[in-house]
């Protein structure tokens, strides 16, 4: 499907139900399975509380592949239906973002672009994600909010093998997922389900947006949540990825 869904004018976009939308849409790749909770909660702030959880199975794309690790990258766009622009929580996610808003999401002071992977290049965080491997689920955790009223958030969550001796660097499984707020900042569920083509390319398009940034980033000192206080002297590219 060719359809570039978070470009939609908005009234078209609330026309479509979730099952009829993803029905229609061919799948991007998917080697393994997706369990997805989403609510949305109004402590410590108006949110939506995500777990993510991707389980590699090879087999379910007719590959062969034995993951030591797989983890999550996350991209999002986060959309004002009425200024109609696209929001970013930071300077440095506006300038790394795609021409449509999509940007690879990070907590500042983290200099990897993976959803949990701390400073040190070797620990993830598990507040924010546990890595997975073959038959094991990788998950992600988020709780996204504080947005302006009447805004669209959307985001993919991208398994990717991180450590392996045969198919490290490669994409396992994309999934996409998004919420709503009203005019009074009320939160509701919008579309979730396996992400579709051409989200694989709009992902493409944001590593690029981050490797252009990364080497003149700037310091990058973690983050106290995390418990990281190691320093990196600014991002760190990603390597090439691919779908496996």
């Amino acid at each position: 499907m060719k359809t570039k869904f978070p470009l939609l004018p908005m009234a078209a976009i609330v026309s479509i139900t979730a099952l009829g939308f993803l029905a229609a849409c061919t799948p991007t790749l998917e080697c393994g399975s997706w369990a997805f909770s989403g609510n949305p909660v109004t402590v410590p702030y108006d949110g939506f509380n995500v777990t993510s959880a991707f389980t590699f199975t090879p087999a379910t794309c007719g590959k062969s592949c034995d993951c030591t690790q797989d983890v999550m990258i996350q991209m999002v766009s986060v959309y004002d239906s009425v200024s109609e622009t696209y929001l970013y929580p930071t300077s440095s996610y506006a300038d790394r973002a795609t021409s449509y808003g999509w940007v690879i999401d990070r907590v500042d002071g983290e200099g990897y672009g993976y959803y949990s992977l701390i400073n040190n290049g070797t620990t993830f965080f598990s507040g924010w994600n546990t890595p997975g491997a073959n038959g094991t689920a990788n998950t992600l955790f988020d709780l996204p909010g504080g947005w302006p009223d009447n805004t669209y958030f959307y985001s993919v969550d991208v398994a990717t093998c991180f450590n392996s001796q045969a198919c490290q660097n490669k994409i396992l499984g994309y999934y996409f997922w998004s919420w709503t707020s009203n005019n009074t900042g009320t939160i509701s569920q919008f579309i979730v389900g396996p992400a579709w083509k051409d989200l694989d390319t709009t992902f493409q398009n944001a590593l690029a947006g981050w490797n252009a940034w990364a080497p003149a980033s700037g310091p990058e000192n973690g983050s106290s949540y995390a418990g990281d206080f190691t320093s990196l002297p600014h991002a760190v590219v990603f390597p090439t990825l691919s779908d496996l």
